[in-house]
């Protein structure tokens, strides 16, 4: 501040010195004249006190600081939360029902019990389709099907089951889900007396409705549960009442006969449906699961019934169909397994379904036959469409390829659904660019027979 007074000093004295001498206005350099001595005077002033402060610090005594004998205070470190506080603070709900499901204290597991025993909830859950709280309702609810007797094994199972689990999730074994079905399973054991005197005892007061449900539904009752036995006895009694059927056995015959009457009159289609709605309904009334119903042994019967009676179920003209379509496959035989590739097909195999056609075609007997039947407008048109299944099926070409090759063996037939050169039947069939071997490449043109020689 002194040096900047100075040098306005000077440089005022100078300006009003010439400017004085020049005769002109002397304003500005009286202001910086007298800026110069105001700041000159400032700085002695700043000087003068700063010895003051100096000298008066050098005359005061040095005083030796006490310390004090304060107690150090010591920091405890932060705790940091378990896996199992930081589950169940974001996932507050599910965390109390998982403590509810497994009855025990989570916040005393050790962070990989928690985290195991969470991720092994959430599989189990997923695998029956409910929630974590639902689960263990769920599980014994699917093993109502298993008699109490039958526990043991199950328990021994699961604890197979359960080395392929750790092994599998590398997880503890009092975290797997095998560890938890034992538990539940042991605990329905203790619960449950055995229920295997259920069958023993209603079949001896029954040996012949016993009897008859054994044969015609052909289960060992002795296998099943108690709830399942009640309902299938339930299901039988409720029909054999309905209909005032005093021997069960009867019940077959009751509803095998129905179907083929109803069959003759609506049809196979029709009275399938008519059937099984009749026996829907009489389900319902007897409220049994559809697994223990009659209906269920009852298509059963229904099927054997038209296995067993299927030409006498057949119209004319599918039993016709039928017989014709025979012969063909009997002729081919052993020969359907053996590659016969030749001029783009399998030409021997080709060669004799059409004979087999054309013996048809020109028996004069069996046209006959057809006419009485009631085929006689249908008798080619029967031949063809079977016959051409069977080249498609076992020829891989369609039947005008193979009536050329049989009225021109000479002339070389190439067929649109082999591949000419090395027999492979994966092939593209493009409109535009013709025939391609996905198998080797090969590209070819093969129009379609242009006449039916019949």
């Amino acid at each position: 501040m002194k040096t900047f007074g100075w040098i306005c000093v000077v440089l005022g004295g100078l300006s009003f010195i010439g400017a004085a001498s020049a005769g002109h206005n002397v304003f500005g350099p009286v202001f910086w004249l007298a800026l110069g001595i105001a700041l000159v005077y400032l700085g002695n002033q700043k000087e003068e006190e700063k010895k003051k402060n100096e000298a008066a610090s050098k005359s005061k005594p040095k005083l030796t600081p006490i310390i004090e004998n304060k107690p150090v205070q010591v920091t405890e470190p932060i705790r940091q939360k378990t896996y199992w506080e930081n589950y169940k603070d974001t996932n507050p709900s599910k965390a109390k029902e998982i403590e509810e499901l497994l009855r025990i204290d989570m916040s005393k597991l050790s962070n990989r019990d928690a985290r195991e025993k969470i991720q092994m909830l959430d599989r189990f859950s997923k695998s029956l389709g409910c929630s974590i709280s639902q689960t263990k309702a769920a599980y014994l609810k699917e093993m109502e099907q298993y008699p109490t007797r039958l526990i043991s094994q199950m328990i021994e199972s699961t604890t197979r089951e359960m080395v392929n689990e750790v092994n599998m999730f590398h997880i503890l074994e009092g975290n797997t889900c095998s560890a938890l079905m034992i538990e539940w399973l042991k605990e329905r054991q203790q619960n449950e007396p055995n229920d295997e005197s259920y069958w023993e005892t209603w079949k001896n007061q029954n040996p012949e409705k016993a009897k008859a449900l054994e044969t015609l539904t052909e289960r060992d009752f002795n296998e099943m549960s108690t709830m399942d036995v009640k309902q299938t006895i339930k299901a039988f009694r409720s029909v054999a009442e309905k209909h005032n059927l005093e021997d069960w056995m009867d019940i077959k015959d009751y509803y095998v006969s129905s179907y083929a009457s109803f069959s003759e009159n609506l049809g196979e289609e029709e009275a399938l449906k008519v059937i099984s709605s009749i026996l829907l309904d009489e389900n319902n009334r007897a409220n049994v699961s559809l697994f223990n119903s009659v209906y269920n042994y009852a298509k059963q019967w229904i099927q054997e019934y038209k296995e067993n009676n299927a030409d006498r179920l057949l119209s004319p003209e599918d039993k016709f169909r039928k017989e014709y379509r025979d012969k063909l496959i009997n002729k081919i035989g052993s020969n359907a397994n053996i590659p016969l590739f030749c001029h783009g097909y399998d030409s021997p195999i080709a060669h004799e379904l059409m004979y087999i056609m054309y013996q048809h075609l020109r028996n004069a007997e069996l046209k006959a036959e057809a006419e009485k039947q009631g085929l006689w407008n249908k008798y080619m048109q029967i031949i063809v469409e079977e016959t051409e299944k069977v080249t498609k099926k076992y020829c891989h070409v369609f039947l005008q390829e193979c009536i050329e090759y049989y009225n021109y063996p000479d002339k070389p037939v190439i067929t649109r659904h082999r591949c000419p050169s090395c027999g492979s039947t994966n092939i593209t069939d493009d409109i535009d660019y013709g025939l391609e071997c996905n198998e080797c490449g090969r590209t070819w043109n093969a129009p379609y027979g242009k006449r039916l020689y019949l």
